[in-house]
C-alpha cells in the first residue's frame, strides 16, 4: 500500500472488514473503552485525539482516544466509548460511525482497553469537557506511518527496564496504551495490502 496516499476511504475499507478483534488482552483489568475516530482535516485523514487534563486520576496529561471505564448503565463497550466520547467532546453517537473493534490493550495502571475505530463526522462541533480534556488535536495519520516520527522510550517501573514505542507529532509525544493502540490499526491497515 502507498503510505503516501493512504486515504480515508481505503481506512475505512480495511477497518471494516477487520474481524481480528475479539481478542482480550491477557490481563484482568477493570473494562475500559476508547474511540478510534478518524476524519479528514486540511485534505488528509487524521484522527482524533484528546490531552488528559493534568488534574486526573489516571494517566494525566498524557496524549490519549476519547474514552473511559464502563459503567453498570453501559449495554457494551462500545456504548461505554461512545458514552465517554459524548462526555468528553460533546459528539453525539448519531456523529460517529463505528467500523470496528480491535484487540484490547493492558495499560500499566489496571485497566483493559478496548479500542472501537470509526469516522466521525468532518464538521462536528467538539465542546471539551475542561475538566477532562486539556486539549483536541487531529493528527494526521502519515505521522503513524512515517518511520521518522517514531521514537523508542526507555521506561523504568519497578526495576524492570521496557522499550516502548512512541510518536512524535509537532511538540506532542504519543505512547503507552494510546501508541500501542493506533500501532495496531495501523499495522492491519498497512498488513492489509
Amino acid at each position: 500500500m502507498n503510505t503516501t496516499k493512504l486515504t480515508i476511504k481505503q481506512l475505512e475499507t480495511t477497518l471494516r472488514s477487520y474481524s481480528g478483534g475479539s481478542q482480550r488482552a491477557e490481563g484482568n483489568g477493570a473494562a475500559a473503552a476508547v474511540s478510534v475516530l478518524f476524519n479528514m482535516t486540511d485534505g488528509e485523514p487524521c484522527v482524533l485525539m484528546i490531552k488528559r487534563a493534568a488534574t486526573l486520576r489516571h494517566h494525566s496529561g498524557e496524549w490519549a482516544f476519547p474514552g473511559g471505564m464502563t459503567e453498570d448503565s453501559d449495554e457494551s463497550l462500545m456504548h461505554t466509548a461512545l458514552r465517554e466520547t459524548n462526555e468528553e467532546l460533546g459528539i453525539d453517537s448519531n456523529d460517529i460511525d463505528i467500523w470496528c473493534q480491535m484487540s484490547s490493550v493492558d495499560t500499566s495502571t489496571g485497566f483493559e482497553v478496548r479500542p472501537y475505530t470509526g469516522r466521525v463526522k468532518d464538521a462536528v462541533k467538539i465542546t471539551p469537557q475542561e475538566s477532562e480534556v486539556a486539549e483536541v488535536v487531529s493528527v494526521p495519520v502519515r505521522i503513524f506511518v512515517d518511520a521518522a516520527s517514531k521514537r523508542t522510550i526507555t521506561l523504568i517501573r519497578n526495576g524492570q527496564t521496557r522499550k516502548i514505542t512512541a510518536y512524535a507529532y509537532e511538540d506532542r509525544i504519543i505512547w503507552g496504551a494510546s501508541g500501542r493502540i493506533i500501532s495496531d490499526v495501523i499495522d492491519v491497515v498497512m498488513n492489509a495490502a
